[in-house]
């Protein structure tokens, strides 16, 4: 097993001589570069302030979601589930401040509040931190960015297990749009002459739980990734390094086929379990888990139709030192009419989630997932849901539709009736 884990990590280092990463390239995060326009379309596209070197912008977004189960096979009657119904308001808002004051160095910040408070981000009460680093580069070769920010390995739609590694949180695949949270760390890009292909190496220290105690460079983790860009396609590779951890090897995928075909794909190798490492830091007797995902999207254009689908097999098993409750094979699927009646201002949306391969879960298991707030309904189960969207005016929308819910193959589905209302909100 030494010689094959050797063996592989030359591989990783020689294939990265020869390759660029699906992260965003240097200068690339934030606010949107927009030509000089009016303040009124400054304000509608996310810029408050700029005057050359400093760009300062925000958005509030706001909605309330109801949800009344209708039918489950849990004893109670109708009226007990109408008043049951369940009521989750939604509010923030977030002001990002870009700041250029010479060519070679970018400094970036995006905070706010937010109503109830996200539990991965860095901050105090409903204060939030969502990113804050900054870019410096040298000679134009070599591009370095540190602070806290999104490392966006994985090319996953609705599972991402190579992004998984390093962020503080995952996909949710009943919301894809919310994106998940980054780690401090530091990330260098070394880019290839005449070519799009780069190295990106980062060092990732310890997440600070509290400030009265020291980190350590022990806990400290690298990684590195490099992508052999050529035709249209993208292909990476990369490694994963933590003391008293497993140590991974990544490989991912992506590019276009017919136009508008779009594939990719993802596979992890993690040589032991963390809780392994956790107590045995010897290279013997690991368990070896592999993670495989791939999947593919197609986009019609007129009419405007969006159908997306991924494969997610994850080999690791439960316990509560892992953060993955995707164990077994999962499939989940989405087809999107952004335009019915030939009008933007209404939508149709179907969504399908697939989990087979749960094993049966433990009471400590149980009480640790409830204690953390992660959601069991995608094990061993399948969700289906189908929101039909109408938007009467720019600052008011809805959805609604079922949402149909198996917790397992032997039960009755719940079946309950999904509302969502967008208040006012956008940029500014």
């Amino acid at each position: 097993m030494k010689r094959f884990l050797s063996s592989l990590f030359v591989f990783c280092l020689l294939f990265c001589v020869y390759a660029q990463d699906d992260d965003d390239l240097f200068f690339d995060d934030g606010i949107e570069e927009v030509e000089d326009v009016s303040a009124k379309t400054d304000l509608s596209k996310g810029i408050l302030f700029e005057n050359g070197t400093v760009k300062i912008g925000g958005n509030i977004s706001s909605s309330i979601t109801s949800n009344t189960l209708l039918y489950s096979d849990d004893g109670k009657s109708f009226g007990e589930h109408i008043k049951d119904s369940v009521l989750t308001p939604s509010l923030s808002s977030y002001i990002t401040v870009d700041a250029r004051p010479i060519q070679n160095l970018r400094m970036y910040t995006k905070f706010g509040v937010a109503y109830p408070y996200p539990e991965n981000t860095v901050g105090a009460g409903w204060f939030s931190l969502k990113e804050l680093f900054t870019d410096f580069s040298t000679n134009d070769r070599a591009f370095f960015r540190f602070g806290l920010h999104t490392v966006t390995w994985g090319t996953g739609y609705f599972y991402s297990p190579c992004s998984d590694i390093v962020n503080s949180s995952i996909i949710d695949p009943e919301n894809v749009s919310a994106g998940v949270d980054g780690c401090l760390n530091l990330r260098t890009q070394i880019t290839f002459p005449d070519s799009q292909n780069c190295l990106w190496l980062y060092i990732i220290p310890s997440k600070l739980e509290d400030i009265t105690k020291p980190t350590y460079l022990k806990d400290t983790a690298f990684a590195m990734k490099s992508d052999l860009v050529f035709g249209g396609w993208e292909l990476g590779l990369g490694t994963y390094w933590k003391y008293r951890d497993s140590p991974k090897f990544i490989f991912t995928a992506s590019g276009t086929v017919f136009k508008s075909l779009n594939l990719f794909g993802e596979f992890v190798y993690a040589y032991g379990d963390v809780s392994e490492w956790t107590h045995d830091d010897s290279w013997e007797d690991k368990t070896s888990i592999f993670k495989v995902t791939a999947g593919g999207s197609y986009t019609w254009k007129d009419p405007s139709i969006t159908l997306a689908m991924q494969y997610y097999y994850n080999s690791n098993d439960i316990n509560l030192a892992d953060k993955y409750i995707t164990k077994g094979h999962n499939v989940a699927a989405t087809l999107n009419f952004g335009k019915l009646f030939n009008s933007d201002d209404f939508t149709l949306n179907f969504l399908g989630i697939l989990n087979i391969g749960r094993e049966e879960l433990t009471p400590a298991i149980l009480s640790y997932l409830s204690a953390m707030n992660i959601s069991t309904s995608l094990f061993n189960s399948l969700t289906c849901s189908a929101m039909f969207g109408y938007k009467p005016v720019s600052c008011f929308s809805m959805s609604a539709g079922p949402y149909f819910t198996w917790a397992d193959f032997d039960s009755k589905p719940d079946v309950s009736l999904k509302l969502t209302f967008t208040l006012g909100g956008g940029k500014f």
